[in-house]
């Protein structure tokens, strides 16, 4: 049993260990997948776009669009135009001085107009034409460039690729600055246009690729600052007609392109609100100003992100080994506010983007994965415990003394453990109660302590023996062993609850009180000490009635014995019986047995049974004893003083056994002092350890005791010196009634005389 509850507690920890080893690195695993491929686009895309709206702002003034919109096709007629209405709108723009023209229209087909189209493009001088890549080309190629016609690249100031990035949900977030193929790369339309503007020349792209294959270079975030139609925008038309003013496109970066949504040429952007589609050439301007601006946003590398994404990961898996469920919980929602947090401060401030999806997904599932492995855990071991407190036999049958009704184990696997874990609970509150139960209904005082002495749990005939020594703070009492051991007058209490401790003598406590101390030791289903159970049993009865046994014996056996022993001699000897003598020594020796036989009875009485309390004048008691033996004090001649002062000396006593007590004081100083003397009685009021008492005094004439016989003073039989004209029981009365009282008595006579002293409590308040 021992073994098997090391074991498992061993194994329970290791398992611990595992899982929480488990369920780090599946996580772990898992973020850095995420974080390293495209799985969670979609959920950092939702916050990618979010981030972009809050970037609302003005459009670049020095951006101009030239639409080519539904009033210009229903003005123009249909599309395509003839290359000489673009002719025309080349002169009208040349004519305006743009600073540069970006032209967003395809002329990848030859066109009777052309020719028109490359002089009026010649002699702008300034006007860039697009180009289109695309992968795979025609008959095998892996790609396709589709250019003007060469007229028109002649006269072009240049060509660049109006290629995007279309992201998987659709939505063009990004754009190449240059596309490469090989050795041979083609620019962005706008990049010339940017320059022109005042922005730095992007970097260039990378060396020649190995292979053929096309490839998307540089791609530049764009920094969308609104909806669609956030620019300035002219109409095709209007610019045709020369309806506007020659100031507005002087020096400004014009370009031109298809905003009709009939002509296509439109895709969806982050910036475009309830699923609207921005025109391509609004892409255009928007990376324009992108660049103009700096630059867009700029991803974290792969590397950072993996490092980012795991950061707040180990916090939180760290955390599982040292906290508390609710503050994991709470941790790690923290972590998943402050990645975010973080993340939007970066983007906004710093225009930095970290994908958070991963880190936020690992910090998610770690805490209910966590949390579903522990409950799984806690829920197996509290079903082992539980069928094995059920399957092992109990200390105490108390499945027998309040049986479990049986109910249907149904539901599910949790149910039928709740259903388990109940019984057992109830069974345990049974036990509970019926330990304390039986605790409580001891017969003797019994208290619990735990192995360093500290009393936990008491009855109330502990509380009884030692009343408010046993002091509790709220259910926990604040008791310790030692204290209670010395109210019984007893420094050592280790002894007693020592494995060793058998047949310890009893302890009689400074009130009379005869202790039987029994303890016993208390471990739990491991063997490991919990504590001691002791047991003070009131064995004041039982040495009483051992003495009384013991002195009745003794009675029987020698003291009543030698008189009876002595009236058969002499009714068996030859005396002459009508010798006065004769009579008078059967009557003494038949008075003896008497006095023995009373004597004995008054100190069993004495004893056992209860006393009367009456508040009385122990003066007075004093009188009425003296008067009792006035006739023998006077057949001797002897004078008993007794004080003569009105005064009152209260005491709280049983009436009888006081005047019998002072009675048999009194009758000794008359035995024992000689003919014709005087016994002296003093009263008086005194302090004796902090409280009030009345002291007795009566002296004799007699020669006083012996060291011997003041050693047996008190003792029954114990008669004084060789002196046997007494019972021998007299000054053992006279010690009980008084210790019984709560006083005491003792003798301080010298060679002048026999002095018995008697202190009783003194009663102040009647």
């Amino acid at each position: 049993m021992k073994a098997q509850g090391w074991l498992g507690a061993r194994l329970t920890g290791r398992r611990a260990l595992i899982e929480w080893g488990l369920v780090a690195a599946l996580t772990a695993v898992l973020v850095g997948w995420l974080s390293l491929s495209p799985t969670a686009d979609r959920a950092d895309n939702l916050m990618y776009d979010a981030l972009i709206r809050l970037q609302d702002g003005p459009a670049n003034e020095s951006v101009v669009i030239v639409a080519i919109d539904d009033r210009s096709l229903n003005a123009l007629g249909r599309w395509p135009w003839p290359r000489e209405v673009h002719a025309a709108l080349i002169d009208r723009l040349a004519e305006t001085g743009p600073r540069a023209v970006a032209y967003d229209v395809l002329f990848t087909e030859p066109e009777a107009g052309d020719a028109a189209l490359a002089a009026a493009v010649a002699r702008a001088g300034r006007v860039r034409l697009p180009l289109l890549v695309d992968a795979p080309g025609q008959n095998g190629a892996p790609w396709q460039v589709s250019e003007p016609s060469p007229e028109l690249v002649r006269a072009a100031a240049g060509l660049g690729h109006v290629n995007m990035i279309i992201d998987g949900d659709g939505v063009v977030r990004r754009a190449p600055l240059y596309m490469q193929a090989g050795p041979r790369s083609w620019a962005q339309l706008i990049l010339p246009l940017a320059e022109a503007g005042g922005a730095a020349p992007p970097s260039s792209p990378v060396g020649p690729e190995p292979g053929d294959a096309l490839i998307a270079a540089a791609p530049e975030a764009i920094a969308y600052r609104g909806p669609p139609g956030r620019f300035r925008t002219l109409s095709f038309v209007d610019v045709l007609n020369g309806e506007v003013p020659a100031d507005f496109l002087k020096d400004r970066l014009v370009l031109v392109g298809a905003t009709a949504p009939g002509l296509g040429d439109r895709y969806a952007t982050p910036a475009a609100p309830h699923g609207e589609l921005s025109p391509g050439v609004e892409i255009q301007a928007a990376l324009l100003q992108t660049l103009l601006e700096g630059g867009g946003p700029r991803t974290v590398s792969p590397v950072w992100v993996l490092i980012l994404s795991l950061a707040p990961l180990g916090l939180l898996v760290g955390g599982f080994l040292t906290l508390r469920p609710a503050i994991n919980m709470m941790l790690g929602a923290g972590l998943i506010i402050l990645t975010l947090g973080l993340t939007t401060a970066a983007f906004l401030m710093a225009g930095l983007w970290f994908p958070p999806a991963a880190a936020v997904a690992g910090l998610a599932l770690a805490y209910p994965l966590w949390s579903w492995r522990r409950l799984a855990a806690a829920s197996a071991y509290m079903q082992s415990e539980v069928e094995t407190f059920r399957r092992e036999a109990a200390p105490i049958p108390i499945a027998g003394l309040a049986p479990v009704a049986a109910t249907a184990r149904q539901g599910d696997v949790v149910a039928r453990q709740v259903d388990t874990l109940r019984a057992a609970l109830r069974q345990l509150r049974d036990l509970d109660r019926f330990i304390a139960d039986a605790l409580r209904s001891l017969p003797d005082a019994t208290v619990v302590a735990a192995p360093d002495g500290r009393v936990l749990v008491s009855n109330d005939r502990a509380l009884a023996l030692f009343g408010s020594a046993l002091k509790s703070e709220g259910e926990e009492t604040t008791t310790h062993l030692a204290d209670l051991f010395l109210i019984l007058g007893e420094p050592s209490w280790r002894r007693f609850v020592a494995d060793d401790a058998h047949e310890l003598d009893d302890i009689q406590t400074p009130a009379g009180q005869v202790l039987k101390v029994a303890a016993a030791g208390l471990t739990d289903a491991e063997g490991r000490t919990l504590g001691h159970i002791v047991r003070f049993a009131d064995m004041t009865g039982v040495r009483v009635a051992e003495r009384q046994r013991e002195q009745a014996l003794q009675l029987l056996s020698h003291d009543m014995r030698a008189p009876q022993v002595s009236i058969l001699t002499l009714l068996e000897g030859r005396q002459d019986r009508a010798d006065p003598a004769f009579e008078r020594r059967i009557g003494d020796y038949a008075r003896q047995t008497l006095d023995l036989a009373e004597g004995y009875v008054q100190l069993a009485r004495a004893e056992t049974q209860p006393y009367r309390s009456l508040v009385l004048d122990l003066g007075q008691v004093l009188v009425d004893a003296a008067d009792t033996l006035w006739p023998q004090a006077s057949a001797r001649g002897v004078a008993i003083q007794t004080p003569e002062s009105e005064d009152e000396h209260l005491v709280q006593g049983d009436p009888a056994l006081l005047r019998r007590l002072l009675t048999n004081l009194l009758d000794n100083a008359l035995k024992y002092g000689p003919a014709g003397g005087v016994i002296a009685c003093t009263l008086d009021t005194a302090e004796e350890e902090g409280r009030p008492v009345c002291i007795v005094r009566i002296r004799d004439q007699g020669p006083g005791l012996s060291d011997e016989a003041k050693r047996r003073l008190f003792q029954p039989f114990g008669h004084g010196d060789a002196d046997d004209r007494g019972s021998g029981l007299g000054l053992a009365f006279v010690r009980t009634v008084a210790r019984r009282h709560g006083g005491r008595v003792a003798y301080e006579g010298d060679a002048q005389g026999a002095v018995f002293v008697l202190v009783l409590p003194h009663v102040t308040e009647a």
